[in-house]
């Protein structure tokens, strides 16, 4: 019998806070109605912190594919990400809010992807509306 690896997912949205928009951070993620991400976790630093590597959904399919970085250029939520840099937020299924490090692009045996770190925001440093997120978002 031959071991296999065993692939850990999580699943999410990105979030940021976006001026004039007219819609509570609430009703944005409500709208979206499922996750958009994935992430296949590749590196634990700690409970706290990971590296994943980005799958995003297309619009015309459900299958889940490796993000590229190309590809993600083009969605509002990695414009944000780069006019922002901080406070941008990772609103993970079953486990709420996490702050996104850094987007970067890697590559192995099968080819390019774009990796993505995670911290989970410590409870004394997080902005405001994150810490409204975690208490409605969190199981």
């Amino acid at each position: 019998m031959s071991a296999r690896s065993q692939q850990t997912f999580i699943y999410g949205t990105f979030l940021w806070p976006q001026k004039g928009s007219g819609a509570t951070l609430s009703e944005r993620i409500m709208s979206k109605g499922e996750s958009d991400i994935a992430l296949e976790i590749l590196r634990e630093f700690s409970a706290s912190e990971f590296v994943g590597r980005l799958y995003t959904k297309p619009s015309f399919g459900s299958a889940w594919t490796r993000a590229q970085l190309g590809e993600i250029k083009q969605n509002d939520w990695y414009k944000a990400f780069g006019k922002m840099g901080r406070h941008f937020v990772f609103i993970m299924q079953g486990s709420g809010p996490w702050e996104v490090l850094h987007f970067r692009p890697e590559s192995d045996e099968s080819g390019p992807y774009v990796a993505v770190a995670l911290r989970e925001f410590p409870k004394d440093k997080a902005p405001a509306w994150v810490g409204h997120l975690r208490k409605r978002f969190t199981i």
